[in-house]
């Protein structure tokens, strides 16, 4: 079905333009004073951060420090199903009411967790705020589960599950942490097969009362006023208390293979990385810049400046798709690559892209490509900062997890201060550091991890 809303929304404004086109222009100018990001901390223990962009959109969330990483060993996979039970009935309201009523302000209510937090959320034009907030309350902090309801959200998790069995792409990134750091930051966001429609209203609501509590919560807010967002943050009933203290994630090393019939080879070869606030982190993003963070070019296959795509070409004459990735976490964080070429040349390709990280920790990296990284770094950051879900999602963790937000503005001048041997020496020790390794795909002719490094 063709979706119009679009070209109705620009024919009804075109119409509008045109029957005031005889009427006499007026200038108005609106000064809109550029501001940084503020942070409060409430005398409940939640914090509430907040950025002003002056958009006419209004987003609001509730973060807490409940992912995947804080599930007990004998309750994998709760908080996939914590999300999925997020647009379910609450204490003041029911999943119909609350549906109802977000659809009838235009607005958008949703849930996302990661490894580290969970994210309740709500969108809407700033003059129906008051609508918004008060169905966020209810769903992030007026959890009532009941069984006919969790009973029926089995068949979204199962969906989602069967989604993610056809996912390479996902059960690679899922493995790759899970070879790393096998407990904490290597349980999965998505349950096991088996425990879906397993865990009981009880389940839920031991998880919630333990994790989801004042002093673990973070209230942020993109396009909103900072002092109305304080206001309305004391609105929320969250549940008195302290979440209980995480277990450290410990970097073990390891090596997953996933044979599956099909003609390529997913791979990633990663090492510990750099923690969030780590004084290695900057240049380790700059370093990842340099050995080739994806294509700028769209289609391209990223020769120009990509090490890792050089190495990668020099190998196979298949097409592939190689890059550096990292993930930074509380108290640990990955580094490494990533490939995707076809399975007859995986081995080659991998030991070619090998032999190039181990040639950047001989002091080969130059003050141009430092220099071209720190452009690349900051202009990814920025970017990324204009889109307003992405920016919400960072406030939230970034006040969860240290209490306060750093903003663009700092990090930049923070980049410039990296220097050339700050990332020759980081280079140095990330990359020869333990190695894990994940391979899904037809792995006939693919190295293990021992034959590789």
């Amino acid at each position: 079905m063709k979706y119009f809303g679009r070209s109705v929304a620009l024919a009804i404004k075109g119409r509008s333009l045109a029957g005031q086109a005889t009427v006499k222009q007026t200038e108005i100018r609106f000064k809109a004073t550029p501001q940084d990001v503020k942070v409060t901390k409430l005398s409940s223990g939640v914090t509430v951060a907040s950025l002003e962009n002056y958009s006419p959109v209004s987003r609001i969330a509730v973060v807490y420090g409940a992912g995947s990483r804080h599930e007990p060993s004998n309750a994998l996979g709760i908080t996939h199903c914590l999300r999925v039970a997020a647009n379910q009935s609450s204490k003041k309201a029911t999943a119909f009411s609350i549906a109802k009523n977000i659809q009838q302000i235009g607005g958008s209510l949703s849930c996302s967790t990661s490894r580290e937090m969970v994210m309740y959320s709500v969108s809407c034009l700033r003059k129906n705020l008051a609508t918004g907030v008060e169905h966020l309350n209810n769903v992030a902090t007026g959890h009532d589960f009941r069984p006919w309801e969790v009973h029926d959200a089995a068949n979204v998790q199962k969906q989602d599950v069967e989604i993610y069995s056809n996912s390479t792409e996902a059960q690679l990134i899922e493995a790759v942490h899970k070879a790393a750091y096998r407990d904490t930051l290597g349980q999965s966001l998505y349950m096991p097969s088996d425990r879906v429609g397993t865990f009981s209203c009880r389940d839920l609501e031991a998880f919630v009362k333990t994790y989801y509590v004042a002093h673990n919560a973070v209230i942020a807010g993109v396009g909103i006023d900072h002092d109305v967002l304080v206001h309305l943050a004391r609105k929320f009933t969250f549940a008195p208390g302290h979440a209980p203290e995480h277990k450290k994630a410990k970097y073990h090393g390891g090596e997953l293979r996933m044979d599956r019939r099909i003609p390529l080879v997913h791979a990633a070869v990663v090492t510990e990385g750099a923690a969030l606030g780590g004084a290695d982190l900057l240049p380790l993003g700059l370093l990842g810049f340099v050995l080739g963070a994806g294509p700028y070019v769209k289609y391209s296959g990223n020769l120009a400046s990509s090490r890792i795509a050089k190495a990668a070409a020099s190998a196979t004459s298949f097409p592939f798709v190689a890059s550096a990735i990292s993930a930074a976490y509380s108290d640990s964080g990955l580094f490494g690559f990533q490939v995707t070429t076809d399975a007859r040349d995986a081995g080659k390709v991998l030991k070619a892209i090998v032999t190039t990280m181990g040639q950047a920790t001989k002091n080969t990296i130059t003050k141009d490509d430092v220099l071209r990284a720190k452009h690349q770094l900051k202009a990814c950051m920025y970017m990324e900062a204009e889109g307003a879900e992405e920016t919400l999602k960072w406030i939230g963790a970034e006040a969860l997890l240290s209490g306060q937000v750093i903003d663009c503005s700092q990090l930049e001048s923070e980049v410039d201060k990296v220097t050339l041997e700050d990332v020759n020496r980081v280079a140095k020790k990330i990359l020869n550091g333990k190695p894990s390794m994940v391979a899904v795909g037809d792995l006939s002719s693919t190295p293990y991890l021992d034959e590789l490094i």
